[in-house]
């Protein structure tokens, strides 16, 4: 059967169970990109029968889906290398922010003092212990996001 078959196209085939087998796609280096007949019984339980549908393919193109499908495999391992470290990253700067927080509850700002202006009963509270918190904690961010960034 030629290369340019559609799968659609191809007959029914029967192992030796005499069950319909399955289409299989190859990637070892000597049958890559070649599709298959194979038992569909699950491992264990399948017979050795299988059967090759599709012609030899020229030894390039051989060659080239061998290449793509290896670094392929090396582009998902480096995918998930790359999520496993970024949750790491995640994990270290969510307790460096926690415990940043927490010291941060612990800093006592003195009350605040009241002050009269223009010799009027007009007083002014300057009570900046919100606004001094949120800058500290801006601030502690900010180290922790520069330090992620320099572990990188």
């Amino acid at each position: 059967m030629s290369r340019h078959s559609s799968v659609s196209s191809l007959s029914t085939v029967k192992c030796q169970c005499g069950i319909a087998t399955r289409i299989f796609t190859a990637f070892t280096p000597t049958n890559v990109g070649r599709r298959f007949y194979k038992c569909s019984k699950p491992n264990g339980y399948k017979c050795d029968y299988w059967k090759l549908v599709d012609d030899p393919l020229h030894p390039r193109a051989e060659n080239h889906i061998h290449n793509l499908k290896k670094e392929n495999d090396n582009l998902h391992r480096e995918k998930k290398d790359l999520e496993t470290r970024m949750a790491d990253h995640e994990k270290y700067l969510t307790s460096e922010i926690e415990e940043n927080c927490e010291r941060l509850n612990e800093i006592t700002v003195p009350k605040s003092e009241e002050v009269v202006v223009d010799n009027e009963d007009v007083v002014v509270d300057k009570s900046n212990k919100k606004v001094y918190k949120m800058w500290i904690v801006i601030a502690m961010l900010w180290c922790c996001f520069a330090a992620f960034w320099m572990m990188k």
